[in-house]
């Protein structure tokens, strides 16, 4: 099933300076909000080395393909230079890669060190250190925006968003890709019992690497609890973004939201 939503355009949204965190906090993970980022970073560094297989057994082969046509849907030319937010080995920043040609640059950033090293394997060259709610670089720098399955990371969603804006030109595209709660309740049986504990066993007995159970459990335990798309949408205008949208399929278990810096 293919469902889209219409552009929202500049429907009103509230003001309000409250923060907005994409899901709520996982104490079975870490003890203490300030203990979160620390515990994202030894989790990625730890498995960052399995992380194109898993991909490969989340999307049965197709995820490449898959980010390569949500990137041109959103609208990414040649010629266009990227910012891939949260690029993790490299996925998205493969596909970019290929749809803007010589002509066009990209750049990934993520904040753990093993994902880099993944994603230096990759025809990526232009990868920095950073964290998606700090972007190191100046106003208005990148024509298109990507963010791969990362959303739930971010510590406020508003401030994430705001920077995003504040590094688009104008006119500039936001395209977020979100694994979402299926509104089926067999798809998200099945979803949950194959995410979270049929490849965390597989991939744990694979490579005797127990952070795998953990990987897949918190990716999971993160998508099921993470905000409605209507937050999301709502936090993307509130920060200026326009044009919001949201792509849907599989009954909302993929999830790709677009905005623009008007």
């Amino acid at each position: 099933m293919n469902q889209s939503t219409e552009p929202t355009g500049q429907r009103s949204v509230s003001t309000s300076s409250q923060p907005i965190a994409p899901h709520p906090p996982m104490r079975q993970y870490y003890d203490a909000i300030e203990a979160r980022q620390g515990f994202l970073h030894e989790l990625f560094n730890r498995t960052a080395y399995q992380y194109r297989n898993i991909d490969k057994a989340t999307g049965f082969g197709s995820g490449l393909r898959y980010r390569k046509k949500a990137l041109q849907r959103a609208g990414l030319k040649p010629g266009m230079r990227v910012l891939d937010v949260a690029c993790g080995p490299g996925l998205v920043t493969q596909g970019a890669l290929d749809l803007v040609g010589p002509s066009g640059s990209v750049t990934g950033l993520d904040p753990s060190i093993g994902m880099l090293r993944e994603a230096q394997k990759g025809p990526c060259r232009g990868l920095v250190r950073g964290m998606g709610e700090q972007l190191p670089f100046p106003n208005m720098s990148f024509d298109f925006l990507s963010m791969g399955y990362a959303l739930r990371h971010v510590s406020d969603l508003k401030t994430a968003f705001s920077e995003y804006r504040r590094v688009l030109k104008p006119g500039g595209i936001l395209l977020l890709l979100e694994i979402g709660r299926p509104q089926s309740p067999l798809l998200l049986f099945l979803s949950r019992l194959y995410i979270k504990t049929v490849m965390g066993i597989i991939f744990a007995a694979l490579t005797g690497n127990r952070h795998m159970i953990t990987l897949t459990a918190y990716w999971w335990d993160t998508t099921e609890l993470c905000v409605p798309p209507e937050t999301i949408l709502g936090a993307l205008q509130e920060v200026g973004l326009t044009d919001c949208s949201l792509h849907e399929l599989f009954n909302g278990l993929l999830r790709d939201y677009r905005a623009i810096r008007a």
